[in-house]
């Protein structure tokens, strides 16, 4: 196989690769829509897929976000750094560290509430994003401070002569799901123990289901371009070879 070959099957493996991240989160928008928005007592669990929307409440437990401190019943936490990688388009926010964390809460209106199992890594949160953005070489606030210093690998970019550029900056973004505050969750209906409990994949939101897809879709624009552009670029070296 000769380098144009090569270079040809490697774009083509880009594209694929941005084109698998583009379209991942879209792919529960086609059942997000169709479904209609019930109130937690009309959620069934004989229902292959539900969207409920009520107050979430916490069953007495929480966790504490990263990076605010906030005391909340599920959390979507990332880390991302502007940097000089030649392998992505230069000066953009490249993500370096992630996680999620959660527990079960309820969901509560209309008299009764239905349970809310969030999975580890197998939800989603469409909630507001809250961002501390610290330029490179200056300290983060002390408890995001208090984050790094136990996390592998976040040790601070260096300040090199691209700084004036924004180079090494980072951005410290969280997305909770905060108790007394209304939701709308959408997922698999089980029964459990005489009551009914939405679990699996979850998307946990503090908008519409019509905004979540307007949300997703704008975030997906980017990477199936570029998805895009590098099959149709590796496709063109291919037929060149």
């Amino acid at each position: 196989m000769n380098a144009v070959a090569v270079l040809g099957a490697v774009f083509a493996l880009m594209g694929v690769g941005f084109g698998w991240y583009g379209l991942r989160p879209l792919a529960v928008l086609p059942r997000l829509l169709r479904a209609e928005v019930v109130d937690p007592p009309n959620v069934s669990a004989d229902d292959s897929f539900a969207v409920c929307r009520g107050l979430a409440e916490s069953t007495g437990e929480s966790v504490d976000a990263p990076f605010s401190g906030e005391s909340c019943l599920g959390v979507e936490y990332e880390v991302s750094e502007r940097a000089l990688i030649p392998s992505e388009i230069p000066l953009t926010w490249t993500r370096i560290d992630d996680g999620v964390a959660a527990v079960a809460f309820e969901l509560r209106g209309s008299g009764a509430s239905v349970g809310i199992d969030p999975e580890s890594r197998r939800f989603s949160l469409d909630t507001a994003s809250e961002t501390i953005t610290v330029p490179a070489g200056q300290r983060p606030p002390d408890r995001v401070a208090s984050f790094v210093a136990v996390r592998d690998g976040l040790d601070p970019a260096s300040t090199g002569p691209f700084a004036r550029l924004g180079v090494g900056a980072r951005r410290y973004t969280e997305r909770r799901v905060d108790p007394d505050e209304r939701h709308v969750v959408a997922g698999r209906p089980e029964r459990r123990d005489g009551r009914t409990v939405l679990a699996g994949p979850l998307v946990i939101a503090d908008r519409s289901p019509r905004a979540v897809a307007r949300r997703r879709l704008r975030t997906a624009a980017f990477p199936l371009v570029t998805a895009v552009l590098c099959l149709a670029f590796g496709a063109g070296l291919l037929a060149l070879a």
